[in-house]
């Protein structure tokens, strides 16, 4: 039963208003709730026995609002974890216009990486640096730790608020370096591990792209970055990565792998814009030979790239059937329309287009569906022959029958045809002949072979004379 008291009052000792002790270090960022807004500090109940206190001019806005109320959610970092009036927490030292930091703040800021907000002054002598103004101290920043892309321009900074981490704090605090670079690093890194947190292989994420190589585009996924390979810009063949990409723009990706960093390093992402868009061959293939409409979408120094419905396919400088010399770029204006024929397609290169074996691709073509239209005509007519079936068609003769006709007597005199009936016959006659001229193929008729000429009779011998 003693026992039972003497834990009860551990228990009671250790906790006070439903808060357990907990124990924090200079440098830790903790999250608490606001309890009280005082005149010169917010309260916020971080989970140790006594509140933690924040500088209400941290906090305030413009018009001298506390900015937080009662309840709120809010993040700081400890300054001091054994001061006796509660830790010491802070969200920026420097904000709210205090006019000069307390004894050994800088080496707190410094030793908790607590940010620090300071007024850009003038450019250092010969553009190394700027002159920041933290809370009455002067602090000194490089040029190349202003930001994390350089800055040119320097004196655009002058007279601007901004956030620093300090560096090093030396001679009581007379030389002070600070950087934003670290600051911002240091936040996109938080950001990052809340996004990698996120993200899941084969869903699709906003993105902005930051930077531009020969093989790819790197684009930020917010905190993280992630590599598109020049491969998974689109399904066609791309060059530049200029020609598909630029450096700002927004644009959305498919995430196809998470693979985990090397050394510890930062996880790498590989990303895909092709992967978001159908594949335009997927389809139909075409097949070589094949006579395609496209557009022309690119002009190189070694051939012509044009869009087709079965893909897009590269035409050599040699496959234009332009003359040497003439600028393709003047002959093939990006968005003209072109007829175009398969030459090869291959699975790294992919596909290979000629302009110029168009012509005889289609004459060929032509060629084989007259002697196929020929061949279906001999068919049809195969009983009678051509000549013989226009001649009918046109007499508008009965079908022949296989009857044998009566002899006729070789003496019979032959009767003279009417007039009227030989004109009609020579009249069909030329209409049939004229139609299968029309209908048939060309022909180049053998040359008449001439009449023999008559043989002259052989002389006579001369009678022998007998002698007397």
């Amino acid at each position: 039963m003693s026992n039972d008291f003497a834990s009860m009052l551990q228990q009671a000792a250790a906790s006070e208003n439903g808060r357990t002790r907990t124990r924090l270090r200079a440098g830790q960022v903790v999250t608490g709730t606001v309890v009280q807004i005082g005149q010169d500090y917010v309260f916020v109940d971080v989970g140790t026995t006594t509140e933690g206190r924040i500088d209400r001019r941290e906090l305030e806005e413009e018009g001298g609002s506390a900015g937080v109320k009662v309840g709120d959610s809010i993040r700081a970092s400890v300054v001091s974890a054994d001061d006796v009036e509660g830790p010491r927490l802070s969200v920026s030292l420097g904000r709210g216009g205090r006019a000069r930091l307390e004894d050994g703040a800088l080496e707190s800021a410094r030793d908790a990486r607590l940010p620090v907000e300071g007024v850009v002054g003038a450019v250092v002598k010969n553009g190394v640096g700027v002159e920041v103004k933290v809370m009455g101290a002067r602090a000194f920043c490089p040029a190349s730790q202003l930001g994390q892309d350089y800055i040119a321009d320097l004196a655009s900074l002058e007279g601007q608020k901004l956030e620093f981490l300090v560096l090093e704090v030396k001679n009581g605090g007379r030389d002070v370096i600070v950087s934003r670079k670290a600051l911002l690093q240091e936040r996109q890194s938080q950001a990052a591990k809340q996004t990698l947190a996120t993200l899941e292989v084969g869903k699709d994420y906003s993105a902005k792209v930051v930077s531009l190589q020969k093989y790819g585009a790197f684009v930020d996924l917010g905190g993280v970055e992630g590599l598109i390979h020049i491969s998974e810009l689109a399904h066609g063949r791309v060059e530049r990565v200029e020609d598909v990409l630029q450096v700002g723009e927004e644009i959305t990706v498919r995430l196809l792998a998470l693979q985990p960093g090397e050394k510890g390093g930062p996880p790498k992402l590989r990303l895909s814009l092709r992967a978001l868009a159908d594949s335009p061959v997927a389809a139909a293939e075409p097949e070589r030979g094949e006579v395609l409409v496209g557009t022309v979408s690119k002009v190189t120094s070694f051939g012509v790239f044009v869009d087709t419905a079965k893909g897009t396919g590269l035409v050599p400088t040699r496959e234009l059937g332009t003359q040497r010399g003439v600028d393709a770029r003047r002959s093939f204006p990006i968005g003209k329309e072109v007829s175009v024929v398969l030459v090869s397609k291959d699975a790294s290169r992919g596909l290979t287009f000629s302009m110029s074996r168009v012509a005889a691709v289609e004459e060929r073509r032509n060629y084989h569906e007259f002697a196929r239209a020929m061949q279906g005509k001999s068919d049809e007519d195969a009983g009678i022959g051509s000549f013989g079936a226009l001649l009918q068609k046109e007499l508008k003769l009965p079908a022949p029958t296989r009857s044998a006709a009566a002899p006729v007597a070789a003496s019979a005199p032959t009767a003279p045809a009417a007039a009227p009936a030989t004109s009609a016959v020579s009249s069909a006659v030329s209409s049939a002949v004229s139609s299968a001229a029309t209908s048939a193929a060309p022909v180049s008729a053998a040359p008449a072979r001439a009449p023999a000429p008559a043989r002259a009779p052989a002389p006579k011998p001369a009678a022998q004379v007998k002698p007397a």
